[in-house]
Order: structure tokens, then sequence, then C-alpha cells
């Protein structure tokens, strides 16, 4: 990891994205570029006018960041004219950069309620990289990660996302998967037995990603209807400090860009969500 865009709007949320990605950016001696959207409120500002509006949003930003306490990394600053949605893509694109984090407020069951005008929401749809949305519960440094492991390719690339992270960095990692398996009625024996085959195949099959590099990790079998509550109820038991899910593929974790589990753990998730699309290249 290189390179990694966050964005910023004064708010207590994107400063708190700002530390969280600061911590990341330390861990992998990357750099941090901090940009901001800027759409003027007045039409057919004469140029100097709108040169000067540029100028005090770059202040401001660079005040944002100076208020978040970034450490030692190194820093840049981009003021971006436009939706800042787009905007933080383009960023995004010319820097090469490998996440992108930005902030939100609050938790909700539906869309729209994300912070930055949703533009977190926006993001996840539509990122071609990594997306990390951080909300106000913050661990940093980050010391446990779950992750959702189904086989598909956007698990298989939230591995890989999480193999790397492991690489620099000292982290317990909790691989989970959810199954519904038929157990009313029967002997406990044989939902134990369902368990420890379900375990099995986490680690000879859907995270073989990590177990072929002897990456230590604890693998957990989970059932129920609802993915998505399964997976974040185990996030707060295991107390991990991040929440990695794939952004597309064939379903259980995935299926972000119809509406699946993906982005209900986006919206009800009470600590960071990094969504890793499934082409990513890492």
């Amino acid at each position: 990891m290189k390179t990694i865009v966050v964005g910023a709007d004064g708010s207590a949320g994107a400063a708190n994205a700002m530390r969280w990605a600061a911590h990341l950016a330390e861990l992998h001696q990357a750099e941090i570029v901090v940009m901001t959207g800027f759409v003027p409120t007045e039409s057919e500002l004469p140029p100097q006018r709108v040169e000067a509006l540029l100028t005090e949003q770059q202040q401001q930003l660079e005040t944002w960041s100076g208020v978040a306490g970034l450490g030692d990394v190194r820093v840049r600053t981009v003021v971006e004219r436009g939706d800042p949605r787009q905007g933080i893509l383009r960023v995004a694109d010319r820097e090469q950069a490998d996440l992108v984090v930005v902030g939100r407020i609050g938790r909700s069951a539906g869309p729209g309620l994300l912070h930055f005008g949703s533009v977190a929401e926006w993001l996840a749809h539509n990122s071609p990289v990594p997306v990390a949305v951080v909300g106000g519960a913050v661990s940093i440094p980050v010391r446990s990660v779950l992750v959702g492991a189904d086989g598909s390719p956007g698990s298989r690339a939230a591995l890989l996302w999480v193999r790397g992270l492991a690489a620099v960095a000292e982290l317990r990692i909790v691989v989970a998967t959810v199954d519904q398996p038929y157990l009313e009625g029967i002997p406990t024996t044989s939902a134990q037995n369902w368990r420890n085959e379900l375990e099995g195949r986490i680690r000879d099959d859907l995270a073989s990603e990590l177990t072929a590099e002897g990456v230590d990790f604890e693998a957990v079998a989970l059932q129920g209807a609802n993915a998505a509550d399964a997976l974040l109820q185990t996030a707060k038991d295991e107390r991990t400090d991040v929440v990695v899910v794939g952004a597309r593929g064939l379903g259980g974790f995935t299926g972000l860009r119809i509406g699946g589990v993906a982005l209900k753990a986006l919206h009800r998730s009470d600590r960071p969500v990094v969504l890793i699309p499934a082409d990513t290249e890492m």
C-alpha cells in the first residue's frame, strides 16, 4: 500500500477517518492525500473570486489535517472542484490510490444516512478501489480484523487484503462464514459436527489465501438467516477492530451493488468497515 486518499469536510467523523488512515499509512510507510470537494455556492463568479475561494478551501483543508493530528506520516492536501463523490474517485485515480477512506456519522438499517452527504454509500457502489468507512467507534491501532469468507471473488480479494495488512502488523484475524443448517431437533453432537466441518472448510478452502501462506487465523462457523447481523454480532463478540468484506460476488457476504449483505454491514456496523472489490489488485 503506497497511497491512501481520505475525504475531509471538517467534521468529527472525517477527523476519525484521517487518524485511522494515518495508522495504516504508518504501517505501510504510505502517503496520505487528504481531499475535499469544492462547489461554489454562487453562480457566475469571476475567475479571481473562484481562485480566492479555492485558496481559502485549501487553507481550511490544511487546518483540518493539522487538527486531526496525523503524526509523522507524509500528508498532501488536494481541493477538487465539483461533486465530492466523483471528485474523490478522480483524485484516487490520479494518485493511483490503494485505499479510499471516508467517515460517517450514526448507524442506519437503510441507505441515505451516511456521513459526507452519502458519499460513503456512493463510493461503496462505484469505487474500483477498496473503500473504508470509519464510524465513531474507532480503535487505533488496529489489532484485530474480522473478514467474511464465502468463496466468492470478492471474498477472496478481502482475504488477500487482510493478508497484506498482516504482513506489516501484528494482527489477530478472525475468518467467519455463515451457513443455515437444519439443526433443530437433532442431537447436540450433530450440531458440533456441523460446526467442526464448516470450520475445517474455512481453513482448507474458503480462507486458503491465508492457509497457503501460513498466516494464523481463527475460523468461526456462524448460522442464521441474516448473514450481516451474524457477521456484525461476531465482530462484537470477538472484539475485532475492523470488519472486512468483499464488495461484489455471487451471494453470501457479497452482492453489494444489488443491496446485499455488504451494504447492510456498511450501514449497521459500529466499527470501521472495509469493502474490497473483487478485481482489486494486491
